[in-house]
């Protein structure tokens, strides 16, 4: 740089003196002195362009030589898994810290209280009060039941199996399903660590939690899902789910309502899935069915008892044993009496909540959630309704010793729900399919939908789906689809089916297909049943 302003100067000083002399020596030439002058100018600019430091093509500057490197860097991000550092020129030593690798949730409160399953508590378990006697209290002696001996076969099987399994028994309330269970993990995996999850639970993280507890369960572990309905939409329950389970040494144990699992899971004669229901795929499980009604064989078992609630509820045909011992007629029949007994209101509180419950409406209900909905079943014309304090405190309050006609599902009782043994009957007026639908989550109105469009309720199943489906639940869109072919709106359905296929959902894949073979697209169908059959031999 100093060198070329030495060359700068020296130019503008010779063009100048050149100028100067011109003019003095030369007198009268006064074009030529002012050629010479500007000659001299052109030279020095000539010369300061020549001087003046700049790149060529042909000369390029050269550039550091790059550091060698055992394999090629691509610097975009999205190609870059864990740690990377980008920079120039680095002097001096680099410290590169990463970023400590996310926590695993804490083992939670109700696995690390495991028991071993034959000193599990009936009554924690589910297994509802019996009747007090004169001379007994708590449980009665247990009387073997016909599926006993199936019971203990399938937990041993599902015990055995390298994906291990679920066991579900399915019968009416107070049928005696929670603790025919109870007893058949107490004699055939008497040992292994027993988890009941609560109903809000989500079961996707468990398989870990387990593994990270194995040392306690050197036998293995039982998952107890008491009325597994009202699990399925926190849990994300899935026959995948279970084999991690069996991954992890844990087999599933679980009941269910008869009248809940008929609701939610497709009948024998379906040829593929129709309907999307909370629990579909994992309800598929063969359930072991206990009948409410004794057999002949089981009644002789229980005569033959020492206790003599067993006797007494034996000799009476009109029920079932266990369900006389819960009391469940009883408190039948103090509810349906209760408006002539001065509760009407009380009465119609506790129709809610079997209304509500029956609609689908898993969750359990706030004290004014039910009062909100109770003024369905007031009765009309009405008795005078008694005050609202005091009808809560008659449909609360406990009857023999057992349970009230709405029991707390926790212990601040905050929440509620009707005994589970009652029962409305005839169909659901609109209005109550409405108020389920007010309150319930977005897996409750899944549920509710199919439990409508089972009840020809189709367009309270049209409510429960679209708000779903508009917000891309895969199920959702799978069951509008079905409604509006069912309606003849075939193109619409398929639009439904192809966004919902899109997503994997299996019954859309199936469903698209035979809309498109009634369409005679045979080919187009065929591609999607064979969409369908690689999907489910992949699981």
């Amino acid at each position: 740089m100093r060198r070329t302003l030495v060359w700068v100067l020296v130019a503008v000083g010779a063009a100048s003196l050149a100028v100067l002399g011109a003019s003095l020596l030369l007198p009268g030439l006064e074009e030529l002195s002012w050629a010479a002058g500007t000659g001299s100018f052109v030279l020095a600019a000539a010369a300061l362009a020549l001087a003046w430091p700049h790149r060529t093509p042909s000369s390029p500057t050269p550039a550091p030589s790059p550091a060698p490197a055992s394999t090629p860097v691509d610097n975009r991000t999205g190609d870059i898994h864990g740690t990377a550092v980008q920079a120039r020129a680095i002097h001096g030593p680099v410290t590169v810290h990463s970023l400590p690798a996310p926590a695993a949730s804490p083992v939670p409160g109700w696995v690390q209280v495991a028991l071993p399953a034959q000193q599990a508590d009936a009554h924690e378990l589910g297994v509802h009060d019996a009747l007090p006697g004169p001379e007994a209290e708590g449980l009665p002696p247990y009387v073997v039941r016909d599926v006993d001996a199936e019971l203990d076969r399938r937990l041993a099987a599902a015990a055995a199996a390298p994906r291990g399994g679920m066991v579900l028994v399915a019968g009416a309330s107070t049928a005696g399903k929670t603790r025919a269970l109870a007893q058949a993990l107490a004699r055939t995996l008497p040992e292994r660590m027993l988890v009941a999850p609560p109903e809000d639970a989500d079961l996707r993280p468990l398989p870990a939690w387990l593994k990270q507890s194995a040392a306690r369960a050197p036998r293995g572990w039982v998952v107890w899902l008491d009325d597994v309905d009202r699990h399925l939409s926190a849990s994300g329950l899935t026959p995948t789910l279970v084999a991690e389970l069996g991954q992890a040494d844990a087999v599933v144990a679980a009941t269910i309502r008869s009248e809940r699992l008929k609701d939610l899971r497709p009948s024998a004669t379906d040829h593929g899935p129709a309907l999307e229901r909370v629990g579909y795929a994992v309800l598929k499980t063969p359930p072991v069915t206990l009948r409410r009604e004794w057999s002949p064989p089981e009644r002789e078992r229980a005569r033959a008892s020492s206790d003599e609630r067993l006797v007494r509820a034996a000799d009476d045909e009109r029920f079932g044993v266990a369900e006389q011992l819960a009391a469940g007629p009883l408190l039948q029949q103090a509810w349906r009496e209760s408006p002539d007994s001065g509760h009407p209101r009380g009465y119609a509180l506790v129709a809610a909540a079997v209304a509500l419950a029956q609609a689908g409406l898993s969750s359990p209900l706030t004290r004014d959630q039910l009062q909100a909905a109770h003024i369905l079943y007031l009765p009309t014309p009405p008795p005078l309704p008694e005050e609202t304090d005091q009808a809560w405190k008659w449909a609360t309050q406990q009857r023999s010793g057992l349970a009230g006609l709405l029991v707390p599902t926790d212990y601040e009782g905050t929440r509620w729900r009707a005994f589970d043994y009652l029962h409305l009957q005839g169909p659901l007026p609109e209005a109550v399919w409405r108020a389920a639908l007010d309150v319930a989550t977005d897996e409750d109105r899944l549920t509710i939908g199919a439990t409508a469009y089972t009840a020809e309720q189709v367009d309270i199943a049209h409510t429960a789906w679209h708000p779903l489906a508009e917000q891309g639940d895969a199920r959702a869109m799978s069951n509008v689809g079905a409604l509006l072919s069912g309606e003849g709106r075939a193109e619409e359905a398929e639009g439904w089916y192809r966004k919902a296929a899109g997503q994997g959902n299996l019954g859309a894949m199936y469903n698209l297909g035979n809309l498109l073979a009634e369409e005679d697209r045979v080919q187009e169908a065929k591609q999607w049943w064979k969409r369908y059959r690689d999907a489910v031999g992949s699981e």
